[in-house]
């Protein structure tokens, strides 16, 4: 509950003193303003919201629970929002409650195809899901993939690097899906070629080369791109050598000078 004595006072007061002021003459006039001013300076201010009680913040716990198995996704951003805040101040903000409504928040803005308008607590739910839970935790996963998304939304193609070498990594310990983890290795490579980073693109590439042939074989379109992305890295690292060995033993007419890069 929200208490503002002050105000409330004042605006009781001001209607039995107008009265008074009103009708009296002006050195008591002035005196009655100079006294209720005095008042209104010795009172105490409770404008604040009281801190929720663990109760009622396990309640909104409850809640913001019920809201997202309901797919009632504006309101849960509502709820985890407004319970933020009160997470912190009764634990702390490394607290794994805090750290899972962070968590709710984003995952309720993806649900309606959105990104938080808080950038900040994007970033805040990774990192700290990261250092406190592991870089392996379902949180820690949902976490790092909405980050990384939005990092590739907002063109920070730099920071999203290492995010999606985590995800390469957790996806190589886990299933082994050599089609999964050649369309991250592609993701890779078009990252490192729009920074310019030439001998990464290059080892990304390799990659993608040898994962298009063992899942799809060497007349796949995915194979065939392949080799003419690397083929074109090599004329910008000007290795070439390299070209004509690739060109050579995958059979394909790839021209240096035609590349999308020249």
């Amino acid at each position: 509950m929200t208490f503002c004595f002050r105000i409330n006072y004042l605006f009781f007061t001001s209607i039995l003193v107008k009265r008074a002021v009103f009708q009296t003459a002006p050195f008591t006039k002035n005196l009655v303003i100079a006294a209720l001013a005095l008042i209104a300076l010795s009172l105490p201010v409770h404008c604040e919201a009281k801190p929720w009680s663990e109760r009622k913040f396990n309640k909104a716990v409850l809640n913001i629970d019920k809201d997202i198995q309901r797919k009632r996704w504006k309101k849960s951003i509502k709820r985890s929002k407004t319970a933020l805040p009160q997470c912190i101040t009764l634990y702390s903000e490394s607290s794994p409650s805090c750290i899972l409504i962070l968590k709710n928040i984003n995952q309720s803005y993806e649900k309606l195809h959105a990104f938080n308008p808080d950038p900040e607590q994007i970033e805040q739910a990774y990192t700290l899901s990261y250092t406190l839970l592991g870089t392996s935790h379902p949180t820690t996963n949902s976490a790092r993939d909405y980050y990384y998304k939005y990092l590739i939304f907002k063109e920070s193609y730099i920071a999203a690097i290492p995010l999606l070498l985590e995800i390469i990594e957790l996806e190589k310990s886990r299933d082994n899906d050599e089609y999964q983890l050649m369309e991250r290795y592609n993701q890779l490579y078009a990252l490192e070629g729009l920074t310019e980073n030439w001998p990464a693109e290059e080892a990304a590439l390799i990659i993608v080369v040898r994962l298009a042939e063992q899942v799809l074989g060497k007349q796949s379109d995915e194979f065939k791109a392949a080799v003419k992305a690397l083929a074109y890295n090599y004329c910008t690292q000007k290795k070439y050598y390299e070209y004509f060995e690739l060109i050579k033993q995958q059979q394909q007419e790839v021209s240096c000078f035609s590349g999308p890069r020249n």
